[in-house]
């Protein structure tokens, strides 16, 4: 899920390193590098040491934090009416197809009849069993 939700909003993804920068302990961290688009705690060939202190003030933290939170209830909450509404739409699919399989059930059974009612009739005389040989009846 929330996969998907970083993949569609580049701000989301903001919203995601601020939080977790703002739940970062303060005190002795380990030097960041980066290593081409990556970033990593270990250091790299042609890789250069980054400042990745916050300088933002603890008010500014945890108003920060808030709006992570805001965004990610509001994105569950979407999550769940997309859920909802696919279930939904789904739902009555299926309850088209079941109605139109019985339509087509029915069609079919009429044209069935109607041939039955429009083709000759057949009319089989049972057959008698054959006599046997006059030599042998004596």
């Amino acid at each position: 899920m929330w996969q998907r939700f970083f993949r569609s909003s580049p701000a989301s993804v903001a919203v995601a390193l601020v939080c977790m920068a703002g739940t970062a302990a303060p005190a002795q961290q380990a030097p960041v590098w980066r290593c081409g688009n990556a970033y990593s705690h270990q250091p790299c060939a042609q890789g250069r040491q980054i400042d990745a202190q916050d300088a933002r003030t603890p008010e500014q933290q945890e108003q920060a934090r808030r709006q992570a939170a805001q965004t990610s209830a509001f994105a569950d909450a979407l999550h769940r009416e997309n859920a909802a509404r696919d279930a939904q739409r789904r739902r009555e699919e299926l309850a088209q197809q079941k109605a139109l399989a019985k339509q087509q059930a029915a069609l079919r059974r009429a044209e069935r009849q109607q041939a039955a009612r429009a083709a000759p009739r057949r009319v089989s005389v049972p057959r008698r069993a054959p006599r046997p040989p006059a030599s042998a009846a004596r």
